[in-house]
């Protein structure tokens, strides 16, 4: 149990670095920074020889119409991979905040809302003991019995795929 409350406890407390990733990701996913030119040009110039490069001049041969394409290939396709990861990082971080939001849902309504005060809006125990009207002793109680509520559901979630991950003949 201790372990489970220790991991319950180091995802609830990354929570606001989760919420400010989320903001930049969106934001990074609107507007998204596209390779530019030059650095396609000094990536496709690193992976040809020089010699392979030199033609005369005004002359555009099938080669340099090759190289044309790859050029355009390569950012089109780095441009897409970009935005690529940025969407499923911002998946991942969404996944992940949901799952701590479910979870904080479904404990007692006092102890969910220390929880989230606490962890997610980042209240300080004196502010908290402030807006809530309660001793600290109070409010050490309620993360408490939180914890270990969220921690029992961890626990049982954690069974649940470790029994799903078993062979037949493990289960018995």
């Amino acid at each position: 149990m201790l372990e489970a409350r220790k991991k319950v406890e180091a995802e609830l407390k990354e929570y606001p670095m989760l919420k400010r990733k989320e903001t930049i990701l969106e934001y990074e996913s609107q507007h998204p920074q596209h390779v530019t030119e030059h650095e396609v040009i000094g990536a496709l110039a690193l992976s040809h020889s020089v010699q392979e490069m030199a033609g005369s001049a005004g002359y555009i041969s099938d080669k340099t119409m090759r190289i044309a394409l790859q050029f355009q290939d390569e950012t089109e396709r780095l441009n897409r991979d970009a935005s690529f990861e940025i969407a499923q990082e911002l998946f991942n971080v969404r996944r992940k905040m949901k799952k701590l939001e479910f979870y904080v849902s479904q404990i007692p309504p006092k102890q969910a809302e220390v929880i989230r005060k606490h962890y997610f809006e980042e209240y300080s125990w004196p502010a908290l003991q402030k807006e809530l009207h309660v001793s600290s002793r109070t409010l050490i109680n309620r993360r408490d019995e939180g914890l270990n509520e969220l921690a029992t559901m961890y626990q049982y979630m954690e069974q649940v795929t470790q029994s799903s991950k078993k062979t037949p003949e493990q289960n018995g």
